[in-house]
């Protein structure tokens, strides 16, 4: 049984990702959003922990910790094509910033990684959430629509 919901899960995960990115046209574009939806999907992880809408789960937030460390090493990765389509909400700055832009995703991957090895009990998600969220907040204030 618990095979069966989490490929129902995976299911209707994978399919609101698809239809919420399939007016968009460029690829390159596309591969982004996937990966910003990813990161939300993790953070979400940890935010529905700490609200209590979830059980606290160890192991399932220094996992969503250790893939949002994953996904920022990889962001530069997917906005090296200055790419647009009408759905974007990425700044033209990312390219004339890449070096800053670069930064920033490198420094929430550190971040992410510490506290992935922090994170212990359900007192740690606050102040790891709250760090999470200023390094997003840094990225999306100076490169996002």
């Amino acid at each position: 049984m618990n095979f069966f919901k989490l490929f129902v899960a995976v299911f209707i995960t994978a399919s609101s990702v698809v239809f919420a990115h399939s007016g968009v046209k460029d690829k390159n574009v596309k591969e982004r959003m996937m990966l910003m939806k990813e990161m939300a999907n993790n953070t979400k992880i940890i935010g529905q922990m700490l609200k209590g809408k979830t059980s606290f789960d160890e192991n399932e937030a220094k996992l969503a910790l250790e893939r949002l460390s994953f996904l920022s090493l990889k962001t530069p990765k997917v906005f090296q094509v200055n790419a647009t389509d009408p759905k974007s909400e990425a700044k033209s700055s990312i390219w004339d910033e890449f070096d800053e832009f670069t930064k920033l995703s490198q420094d929430l991957a550190e971040t992410t990684e510490v506290l992935a090895v922090s994170v212990g009990t359900i007192n740690d998600l606050r102040p790891a959430l709250k760090r999470v969220s200023s390094g997003c907040k840094a990225c999306h204030n100076k490169y996002r629509e």
